[in-house]
């Protein structure tokens, strides 16, 4: 993991917000264009411009009403040297034009202008938690789970960590997270991603995946274990194993072999393959099972209780492996 860390390259603060000052340059007013139909409202009295020169003509109210930051930025008496347009005061912000687009978009009733990729929806979800938009940001992680904004994809979790991690959004961040475990967590997994990793960030979330490994490693344990009441305590009694442990009850040689690939692979290859995923396991059983055929006891024992106690296996390995949901990285 040290070499994966020290190859990481770290993002730089932000800008921050300030009203703008008058500007003598005929070059940098020409330069700054306004919103474009249908955003430019009408009888706006103030002016957000973004980091890129473009400027969204806004209501005070409206930003005062959807963001305690602005109600108490504009509650301040305006500076006498500040730039206006039109005799509208100008308030310049650290976003670009295309994320302040898509935020202004959520405040009025028009139609929203949605980020087109994932990132871009995390830039957005940081700028209300920045300008404490608390109902907005509510409302972009519903159009996330309804599929009207765009969420990671596949290795794209990755990428979405890391920049949830900066930026400090806490369910985004446990979201990806554990989709990541659906994944290696490799170079060539995590691809361009890696440059978006600040040292921390990348530490934790290997830690993560070592806790959600060790979790499903116990849970394999306690169904290896027959001397303990269990699950798998129904298929104790395979003949072969009699004839072998004649004294102690042991489980089918089919089903410890099962659980104990699985138990090796998740110690030997935490990060070069993924977490192992509870249908697996049932594919797995249900192979084994079937080139024991021969064996009565198993074969009765599976027909009358091995729906259930996939079932049973699947549901505790998904229960150990998707602990993060509720705890904290």
């Amino acid at each position: 993991m040290d070499e994966l860390i020290t190859r990481l390259m770290v993002f730089q603060a932000e800008p921050g917000l300030s009203l703008v000052k008058r500007e003598d340059s005929q070059t940098q007013v020409n330069s700054i264009t306004s919103l474009p139909e249908p955003l430019d409202v009408i009888d706006a009295n103030l002016i957000i411009r973004s980091s890129d020169l473009v400027n969204f003509r806004v209501h005070k109210a409206v930003l005062a009403m959807s963001s305690p930051f602005f109600k108490d930025l504009l509650s301040l008496p305006q500076p006498p040297d500040s730039e206006t347009i039109d005799g509208l005061p100008v308030v310049q912000l650290s976003e670009d034009a295309e994320l302040l687009g898509s935020l202004v978009s959520m405040l009025y009733p028009v139609r929203q202008v949605p980020p087109n990729t994932y990132d871009k929806v995390l830039c957005l979800l940081a700028a209300c938690q920045k300008y404490d938009m608390v109902p907005v940001k509510s409302s972009i992680r519903a159009e996330v789970d309804r599929g009207s904004f765009p969420g990671p994809v596949e290795t794209e979790a990755f990428g979405a960590y890391a920049i949830a991690s900066s930026k400090g959004l806490i369910p985004e961040k446990r979201n990806a997270a554990r989709l990541t475990l659906d994944h290696p967590m490799t170079f060539e997994t995590i691809g361009e991603g890696l440059r978006l990793f600040e040292g921390w960030a990348l530490r934790e979330l290997a830690r993560f995946r070592k806790r959600r490994r060790d979790n499903v490693v116990a849970c394999l344990e306690s169904f290896l274990d027959v001397q303990t009441p269990g699950p798998s305590s129904i298929l104790v009694g395979c003949p072969i194993n009699m004839t072998i442990y004649p004294s102690l009850g042991a489980l089918p040689n089919w089903l410890e072999e099962v659980l104990s690939r699985k138990k090796d692979d998740l110690k030997l290859h935490l990060f070069t393959h993924p977490l192992t995923t509870p249908s697996s396991i049932r594919e797995d059983y249900l192979m084994a099972v079937q080139a024991h055929a021969d064996c009565y006891f198993c074969s009765r024992v599976h027909t009358r209780k091995g729906s259930t106690f996939c079932a049973e296996l699947e549901g505790r390995l998904a229960q150990a492996r998707d602990k993060a949901r509720t705890s904290s990285l």
